[in-house]
């Protein structure tokens, strides 16, 4: 176990070099019991996302490697998610009618999927098809778990991606609040159950809960100082019992302060407060234009000078109220919050439909509300 764990970080240390892919999901829960999922989606690539709404009785059809059918079905439950330009009829996370979510996370240099098999063809399924088969089909995450043995999730590349087989892992929560992670690693399917609601990117998830011992000994609370036997160390600033929760945008640091962010957060009366919170906890994840840069291997006009270019930003940001049935949504260009109240939506007819993104940056006017001020005598 011990050396598993050593190889384990030194491949992590060699991966952080040169890989970003900065997702980060965690979950909140209000004091009237009200579960709200969160997460933010960073990509290098414009994905060009719509909300993307699918209806019961949509069919739908899976892919096998080579270009071969896979599973076919027809959606048991509407849903509602966000999809990318690569398959558009499929999300990249979403919630159902259930209150099931199920998304993906990128996770380079493990994630490695089944291989395929000719007899098993009517069970196979793209890894980037999952989450919307089992938004389409499930409720639970029992059912999630009963379900996942029947399917062969197949090594290929994915759609209009130039061969590039896409290395995800998968975060599965329903409206009770319980999380299931899943993951492929070397062709196997892993599945574990996930009491801090949390999930970034590579390393897999057990590696995270292991790396959680290191940042022991952080606390909410400041520490107020240290008494030595001929003098007082006297803590300056607010904050310090967080002294050395890392800050970087890196998989594990992000796991950690995701985790205890969403930890010890104060908890709030209902739904409506916990969104607004999990977006406040996000924005301590958002990354903008050029705090993540790359190196391509070009150089220019023949000098040995590297080329950099942006990497990662945070494209949106999504809050799934699971108890409420509603999606809250943001956009990098925007700001502004949208929501989409899966109530209001008539599932019965098969199809899909989407809805754009606001991506124009457009704050409102307020000057017109000034008014006098009510000076307050001394």
């Amino acid at each position: 176990m011990k050396k598993a764990f050593l190889a384990l970080t030194a491949l992590t240390c060699l991966l952080s070099v040169h890989q970003a892919d900065a997702c980060t999901a965690f979950q909140l829960k209000s004091q009237d019991g009200a579960q709200i999922y969160c997460r933010s989606m960073e990509f290098a690539e414009g994905l060009e996302s719509d909300v993307l709404i699918v209806a019961r009785g949509t069919a739908y059809q899976g892919t096998a490697p080579g270009g071969k059918t896979g599973l076919s079905w027809n959606a048991k439950y509407g849903f509602v998610g966000m999809n990318q330009k690569y398959a558009n009829k499929f999300i990249s996370d979403g919630m159902n009618e259930k209150g099931l979510v199920a998304s993906c996370l990128y996770m380079p240099g493990f994630a490695q999927y089944q291989d395929s098999d000719e007899k098993k063809l009517d069970h196979t399924l793209g890894y980037w098809e999952l989450p919307t088969y089992l938004l389409s089909t499930c409720s639970t995450i029992q059912e999630v778990k009963t379900l996942l043995p029947t399917l062969l999730i197949a090594q290929q590349p994915m759609p209009n991606m130039n061969g590039e087989v896409m290395p995800l892992h998968f975060y599965i929560s329903d409206y009770n609040g319980a999380v299931l992670i899943i993951e492929y690693v070397d062709g196997r399917c892993f599945q574990w159950n996930n009491a801090l609601g949390v999930l970034t990117n590579s390393p897999p998830f057990a590696w995270h809960i292991f790396n959680l011992s290191n940042y022991a000994n952080l606390s909410p609370v400041n520490i107020e100082g240290l008494a030595l036997p001929n003098f007082e160390i006297v803590n300056p600033s607010q904050g310090s019992g967080l002294l050395g929760l890392p800050g970087d945008y890196t998989s594990p640091s992000r796991f950690v302060r995701a985790t205890l962010f969403s930890q010890w957060a104060t908890t709030q009366k209902d739904a409506p407060d916990t969104v607004r919170l999990g977006f406040h906890i996000l924005n301590t994840f958002d990354i903008f234009e050029g705090i993540i840069r790359a190196q391509s291997d070009k150089s220019k006009e023949g000098n040995q000078v590297p080329v950099e270019h942006n990497s990662d930003i945070t494209q949106w940001t999504i809050v799934h109220d699971r108890t409420n049935l509603k999606t809250y949504i943001r956009s990098y260009e925007s700001l502004s919050i949208e929501m989409v109240d899966l109530k209001k939506i008539d599932f019965a007819k098969a199809g899909f439909k989407s809805i754009s993104m606001k991506k124009n940056f457009s704050p409102k006017d307020i000057t017109q509300n000034a008014k006098a001020l009510e000076v307050i005598q001394n």
